[in-house]
């Protein structure tokens, strides 16, 4: 384990305990169809419950199973909780590509295992988890944490905006944001930004008002992820750091609209320049250009990432080589060796996971 741990008495972990007791607050004042509080002593609907939630796993109770009990607080439509364990649990996560989670542990202690590094701490503690990282954790029994998760979709939306190319491979960023940094600060200040518009309003015109109207949480959202991309390291911070490159030309934009809309037909290079109005070469230049990867690449890389969605919905889906039939990869040798590549696990393990 290395130092990315927190001295109990710091004053990040004091500040982490007083976000704790504001997100309380904030929380209990949600309502809606993304919102609620649910308590169990059930490990198996604990399970349940998480993977609605946040992402395929193995949970383990550590402890005496007649101890364990969850509570988790769900607001701002889903993208804010507080999660508490009344056991020591260990939780092996598998990810699935669509959101970032940036927790800050409010009490109790963790343990991080992820690819990249192994590390712990208490109160005030910050982890990030990538969207393709697979993650184990292990909670002490009185550990308590803020979950704050972004979408995928729109933080490779904002980067795409800031530097005028999308992402040339998934971002991944630093499993930690380190205590006693500038960061670290920033961070608790974003957090608590978002918990203030989360609280009920006061005040005679307050009643029947929602707590967050969407635009306002799309733009706290939005600082949020700008908070990471520019103040955090992540495998894209070189390309932010250099001069804003052009936007991607039309056509590129507009053959990549065509591949996801199609991506179960079996799409040749021709149609796709053809749906994008350009030539062929043109067309591969703009995605060497733009994208570092050829058009087909590109292909390749959407339906491997909609064939992991289908694997992660269960056998309603189909099994594993209709599956890969279905988005275009007819070698399942390959397939399998590829998607585990990416994804850190067997498509077989990712559909038994369901």
């Amino acid at each position: 384990m290395n130092g990315c741990g927190l001295d109990e008495t710091s004053r990040s972990a004091t500040e982490a305990r007083l976000l704790g007791l504001e997100a309380e607050r904030a929380l209990a004042s949600q309502a809606g169809d993304q919102t609620g509080d649910w308590v169990t002593s059930d490990p198996d609907c604990a399970s349940e419950r998480l993977f609605r939630n946040y992402t395929p796993h193995r949970m383990r109770v550590i402890g005496p199973p007649r101890d364990f009990r969850m509570r988790l607080r769900v607001g701002w439509s889903g993208s804010m909780a507080l999660l508490r364990f009344n056991t020591g649990v260990e939780l092996s996560q598998v990810p699935t590509g669509r959101f970032i989670l940036v927790t800050t542990q409010v009490s109790g202690w963790s343990e991080i295992d992820t690819q990249a590094q192994s590390f712990s701490g208490g109160p005030g503690l910050m982890v990030v988890d990538s969207a393709r990282s697979p993650v184990r954790k292990r909670f002490s029994a009185d550990s308590e944490r803020l979950h704050l998760r972004l979408g995928i979709a729109a933080l490779d939306g904002l980067y795409e905006r800031l530097t005028g190319k999308a992402p040339a491979r998934p971002l991944e960023f630093a499993p930690c944001i380190r205590p006693e940094t500038a960061m670290h600060a920033r961070w608790q200040s974003v957090v608590r930004m978002v918990l203030s518009c989360t609280a009920p309003s006061a005040g005679p015109d307050a009643a029947g008002q929602p707590a967050v109207p969407d635009l306002l949480r799309r733009q706290l959202e939005e600082t949020a992820m700008l908070m990471l991309l520019t103040g955090h390291e992540h495998s894209g911070a070189e390309q932010m750091a250099g001069t804003p490159a052009a936007p991607a030309p039309r056509h590129v934009r507009a053959a990549e609209e065509f591949m996801r809309a199609n991506a179960g037909e079996p799409l040749t290079l021709a149609e796709i320049a053809e749906a994008a109005g350009v030539s062929i070469r043109t067309l591969t230049a703009g995605f060497r250009n733009f994208r570092d990867q050829s058009p087909m690449q590109q292909l390749r890389d959407i339906r491997m990432a909609a064939a992991r969605d289908d694997l992660l919905q269960g056998t309603e889906t189909g099994g594993v080589a209709d599956i890969a039939l279905r988005w275009g990869f007819g070698n399942l040798g390959r397939f399998a060796g590829d998607y585990r590549r990416r994804y850190g696990e067997t498509p077989s393990e990712t559909l038994r996971r369901r």
